[in-house]
Formats: structure tokens, C-alpha cells, sequence
């Protein structure tokens, strides 16, 4: 049986350029996203101006923008956890 799929089950844009991520395994975290906005392209110019870039919304788990910009679930997880982004939820308290 194959794993389900990696999705953003919630997001909001946070103070200029940042993005707060929920994933469907329970991770979660702040994405800094200024460093992907630096890098040139049609997709990500937009996404430079901060009323632009806070349209963002989830697509099928996907964080989307209104230009059809979207960002990978996975990668984005992997960025942030390369990054010390990403945080992973306690366990539960034993009794």
C-alpha cells in the first residue's frame, strides 16, 4: 500500500513573507519564503508584492496563488526542515 500523499492542511501569509504551514502528517512550522522570492521567474515576481503575496490559498494541499503559482507540499516540508522551520508534534503525556 502506497503512503497517502503529503498535503497543507491549513496556511496563512504571517509578516512580510512568511507563510504558516500546517502538513496533513502533523508537522507544521513558518516558512520564510523572502529567499525564494530573490530568485528571478514570471511565477515568483508577483509574489513580491506583500497584498499579492498574502492571496495564498490551498488548492488541493497545494499552497497556490492567484497567477497559478504553486509550491510542492513535499518540497516545501523538506525546505523547512532543512531550514529548522519545521517542528514535529509531542507526544502524547503518559499517565
Amino acid at each position: 500500500m502506497a503512503a497517502p500523499r503529503l498535503k497543507v492542511t491549513a496556511i496563512r501569509a504571517a509578516i512580510p513573507f512568511k507563510l504558516s504551514v500546517t502538513f496533513s502528517d502533523g508537522t507544521f512550522g513558518t516558512f520564510n519564503a523572502a529567499p525564494m522570492l530573490g530568485e528571478r521567474g514570471e511565477g515568483t515576481e508577483p509574489l513580491r508584492d506583500r497584498a499579492f503575496f498574502g492571496k495564498v490559498e490551498l488548492a488541493n494541499g497545494t499552497p497556490t496563488w492567484p497567477n497559478h503559482f504553486d509550491i510542492s507540499p513535499l518540497w516545501l516540508q523538506e525546505e523547512m526542515d532543512k531550514r529548522g522551520e519545521l517542528e514535529r508534534p509531542r507526544p502524547p503525556r503518559r499517565r
